[in-house]
Formats: C-alpha cells, structure tokens, sequence
C-alpha cells in the first residue's frame, strides 16, 4: 500500500502522464464533479505544462480494512515556481494486486 502512494507521487515527480494515471481506479471521482476525461484532460495538460515537478510525501499514516484503504499525508508539491504544501487523503481499493486511487481529497 505504501508502495502505490510512493509510486503515484514519483510518476507525479517523473511527469509521468500514464504512470501517474494509471494509479487511480477505473470508478474514480474527480474533486467537484468533474467527468472522468475532462478530469484526465487536465492534469495531462497541467503535468506536461511543467518544466519540472517534485511531490513528496511525509507524515504518512495508511489505514487497511480489508479490500479498501486510506492514506493521509502531508504533501509538497514544487512545480516551476510554485510551491504548496497540503494535507490530503487518497481512498484506496484493492484491484487484484494493485491498490488503485477511488477518492482524494485535500486538506482532510
């Protein structure tokens, strides 16, 4: 589990597009009721836009409970000339053995 979050964020780091797509579940919702393609439209035109990107991860907390799972973290995300550091919480789910991204959200 804390394998998949790692690999999500260093596809992030490495921009990625597929790699970093490929960790979030076929059912995933995007934040504001965004459709799934326009949703993936946009964080490819967002990553690719970048020069350079580096998202790491610390204070990283992982609850299992069977087949789902939460990860909370503290994340610093510096891209070109931005710099944000937030709270966020990915939902989990098991998909034969891969752990698959169904829900973030930031500040949680």
């Amino acid at each position: 589990m804390e394998t998949a979050v790692r690999a999500w964020a260093a596809a992030w780091s490495a921009r990625d597009v597929d790699r970093y797509l490929a960790a979030y579940a076929p059912d995933f919702t995007p934040a504001r009721g965004k459709d799934r393609k326009r949703w993936e439209a946009d964080r490819r035109a967002r990553i690719a836009s970048k020069s350079k990107i580096s998202v790491t991860i610390d204070d990283l907390v992982i609850s299992v409970s069977g087949q789902t799972a939460s990860a909370r973290f503290k994340q610093i995300y510096r891209a070109d000339r931005l710099n944000h550091t937030d709270r966020k919480t990915l939902e989990l789910q098991r998909v034969g053995n891969q752990w698959l991204i169904r829900k973030e959200s930031v500040g949680a």
